[in-house]
């Protein structure tokens, strides 16, 4: 009798104990099975180039554009502003005051810190090309968008785009194009849209670098949609369907290269 009661509690405590490892196995995890991830701060790296070679902005180096005009650069300026970032279901999420200015003479300059981003999955990235039009109007300002910088009118706001160089094409030996606008049919304000498919940028802050690299091609400025010679064009200012042509092909010479996504 002894030993028949101890086998029927040898038979409940192993019942028991497999009740037990049952409910561990189908117990969901804490997070529902998705991944968290931490707010973070994305490094927006831009590379300047010359078609297939990094471009010099010292003037010693020469390149040729489409009209096959030989020409060097000296001073090469552009603002990105109003970046958005996009998720990987598609919605956006806008950085809050993002102005920069990106100077090829500049090494500081060309990476543009993007922080407090949610953390997150994104497949793209969205910009413009010159400071908007609230921002025109707002005064004196500061950080990238301080006058001080030189790239200001003061008869009509910020100049969104400057590059300058030699070339034997122009009269002078020597090439301006400052181009701006930000309202009515010759406005510059162009915005871009760069897909990063397939790669994928995770932000996590703290477990993860995050890190775009986008290529600019000076090339582009000369071509596509329009034809700009330095022979017929040489200097191009101010607001006018000249300067809209050339905002035309800057809106081009942006393109996706690679992501960081190393863990830290």
């Amino acid at each position: 009798m002894k030993n028949k009661f101890i086998n029927m509690l040898m038979i409940a405590f192993v019942a028991i104990s497999i009740v037990s490892c049952n409910d561990d196995e189908t117990t969901p995890p804490s997070n529902n099975g998705t991944t968290t991830y931490n707010s973070g701060t994305v490094g927006l790296n831009f590379e300047n180039i010359a078609g297939s070679v990094f471009l010099d902005p010292t003037g010693a180096t020469n390149y040729v554009n489409a009209a096959g005009e030989t020409f060097s650069v000296t001073n090469f300026k552009y603002y990105v502003s109003n970046v958005k970032l996009i998720k990987d279901d598609g919605t956006k999420y806008e950085v809050p005051n993002s102005y920069f200015l990106i100077d090829a003479n500049d090494t500081n300059s060309l990476i543009a810190e993007l922080s407090n981003i949610p953390g997150g999955k994104y497949t793209g990235i969205e910009y413009m090309i010159g400071v908007d039009s609230a921002r025109n109007v707002s005064g004196s300002q500061t950080g990238a968008l301080d006058p001080v910088n030189g790239m200001f009118w003061s008869w009509n706001g910020y100049i969104f785009m400057k590059l300058e160089g030699q070339s034997s094409a122009s009269s002078n030996n020597s090439f301006v194009y400052h181009i701006g606008g930000f309202s009515g049919a010759y406005s510059a304000l162009r915005t871009v849209s760069i897909d990063f498919t397939p790669s994928v940028l995770i932000v996590d802050g703290g477990k993860r670098e995050a890190e775009i690299h986008i290529l600019t091609d000076v090339l582009e400025i000369f071509k596509n949609p329009n034809n700009i010679s330095i022979a017929n064009s040489s200097t191009i200012m101010g607001v006018g369907i000249s300067s809209s042509n050339v905002a035309n092909n800057y809106a081009d010479m942006f393109s996706f290269d690679h992501i960081h996504n190393d863990p830290l």
